[in-house]
C-alpha cells in the first residue's frame, strides 16, 4: 500500500510529509525536518508534496554610496581586493562614475591603484581628482 518516498497526509493535523520508514502497523514521515510517528490507519495517499527546504526571507540592506569608496589606511592587498569588488558592485548597478579615495601620503595607493585601473577591463580611463574632487588624493574612474 505505502512505499517509503511516497507523500502521505494526515488529514486531522493538515500535514502533509515523507514517509522514511514502514513497520506493520505504524510509518514515521519526515516533516519540516521533524520525523512523526503515526498510525497507518491515520494517513491517507496525497498527490501534494511538502515543499522542502522553501522558506522566504525580507532583508533590507542599507549599504555605503555605490558611487565612492574609501581604501585609505589600507594595506595595498586590502585595498585592491575591496576595490575589485567595488568596481563589480559599480558595474553590477550600472554606475558609470566612481570617485576612489586613496589618499595623499606617500602615493603608494594611489600608483597601485592606477595599475589595477589601467588593466581592469571595465574601465575606459581614470584620472586625479580635481582640486574641488579631493584632488591628488583621489582617483576618478569612468566605467564601461
Amino acid at each position: 500500500m505505502y512505499t517509503i518516498g511516497d507523500y502521505v497526509e494526515i488529514p486531522d493535523n493538515n500535514i502533509v510529509g515523507k514517509i522514511t520508514n514502514i513497520s506493520k502497523q505504524n510509518i514515521i514521515i519526515l516533516y519540516k525536518d521533524k520525523y512523526i510517528k503515526v498510525s497507518k490507519s491515520k494517513v491517507k495517499e496525497t498527490n501534494k508534496h511538502e515543499k522542502e527546504n522553501s522558506f522566504s526571507i525580507k532583508v533590507k540592506i542599507s549599504s555605503p554610496p555605490l558611487d565612492e569608496i574609501m581604501i585609505r589606511h589600507q594595506t595595498v592587498d586590502e585595498a585592491l581586493e575591496n576595490l575589485e569588488k567595488f568596481i563589480d558592485n559599480a558595474i553590477c548597478n550600472n554606475v558609470k562614475i566612481v570617485k576612489i579615495i586613496h589618499g595623499k601620503n606617500g602615493g603608494i595607493l594611489r600608483r597601485e591603484v592606477h595599475k589595477f585601473l589601467d588593466n581592469s577591463p571595465y574601465v575606459k580611463e581614470h584620472r586625479l581628482g580635481g582640486y574641488y574632487e579631493g584632488s591628488y588624493g583621489v582617483t576618478i574612474a569612468f566605467l564601461k
